[in-house]
C-alpha cells in the first residue's frame, strides 16, 4: 500500500511537470531588452581616411529598435596622392610640389539601421548608415608665396601647419558618407563599434592642393573620393 501511494505519487508530479517542460521547450525567445538603450548614444569617434587621421563626435537618437537617426562632425586632413614628404638635411620634413595645407570639416546627418536583429546575438549589432551633408575646407599656405604666383622659389620658405594657419581660406561643399559596421560588446552605460565605408565630396570652388607648375597636373581639384575606417567609442544615452 505505501508503494503504491509512493508511485501514484511520483505519477502526479511527473504528470504536472510534463506541460510545464513543454511550455519551456517552445517558449518564444527573450525580446532584446537592449535595443531601446543601444539606440541613443554620444560617441567619440577616431577616423582614418587616404589622407590621414581625424578625429570627431557623433550622436545616434532611437526611432525606432532598428532605426536611428545620425549625426556626426569631424577633422580630417585633405591632401593630393601624390604629395611624398621626406626628411631634409636638417631633418625637417619637405613635400615637393605642396602648396597648401588643407583640413576638411564635415558635418553628416543620416539614418543608421540595424541588420539582422531577429537572428545575431546582442553583443553584437551589425548595422549600415547612409549620411549627407556640408563640408567645409580650409587652406592656408604651405610656403611663403611673396610673388603670389602659386609655386615656391629658391628664395621662399616652408612654414609648419600653425605657422599661416591664419591665413586660412574657406571653402563649402557637400559630402555624403555609405558605410557598414557593427556594435560590440555588452556594457551598462558604453559600448564600442567600428565602421567601413566610403565618403564623397564636391567643392564648387576649386581647393587648392598643388603648385601651379606645367609639369603638375590638376593642381586644385573639387572632388574628393576616399575610403573611411571609424572606431567608435560611444555612452548609451
Amino acid at each position: 500500500m505505501c508503494a503504491l501511494r509512493i508511485v501514484v505519487s511520483l505519477f502526479l508530479v511527473a504528470l504536472a511537470a510534463g506541460p510545464a517542460g513543454a511550455q519551456d521547450r517552445v517558449a518564444p525567445p527573450l525580446p532584446d531588452t537592449t535595443a531601446a538603450r543601444y539606440g541613443s548614444t554620444g560617441a567619440l569617434v577616431l577616423v582614418l581616411t587616404e589622407y590621414g587621421f581625424g578625429v570627431g563626435g557623433s550622436v545616434r537618437a532611437r526611432l525606432t529598435d532598428d532605426v536611428s537617426f545620425l549625426t556626426e562632425l569631424s577633422v580630417g586632413a585633405g591632401r593630393d596622392e601624390r604629395e611624398q614628404s621626406f626628411l631634409g638635411f636638417f631633418g625637417e620634413r619637405v613635400t615637393p610640389f605642396k602648396r597648401n595645407y588643407v583640413a576638411l570639416i564635415p558635418l553628416h546627418v543620416g539614418l543608421e539601421r540595424r541588420l539582422f536583429r531577429a537572428s545575431v546575438e546582442d553583443n553584437f549589432r551589425p548595422f549600415v548608415q547612409a549620411s549627407v551633408g556640408p563640408t567645409l575646407a580650409l587652406q592656408w599656405p604651405y610656403f611663403d608665396d611673396l610673388d603670389g604666383d602659386g609655386r615656391r622659389d629658391a628664395t621662399e620658405e616652408a612654414r609648419g601647419p600653425l605657422a599661416t594657419v591664419g591665413d586660412a581660406q574657406a571653402r563649402v561643399g557637400v559630402g555624403t558618407v555609405l558605410a557598414v559596421g557593427a556594435f560590440f560588446g555588452r556594457g551598462r552605460t558604453t559600448t564600442q563599434a567600428v565602421r567601413f565605408g566610403f565618403e564623397g565630396t564636391y567643392f564648387p570652388i576649386e581647393v587648392d592642393l598643388l603648385e601651379i607648375r606645367p609639369d603638375v597636373e590638376d593642381p586644385s581639384r573639387q572632388v574628393f573620393w576616399t575610403p573611411v575606417v571609424s572606431f567608435h567609442v560611444a555612452r548609451l544615452l
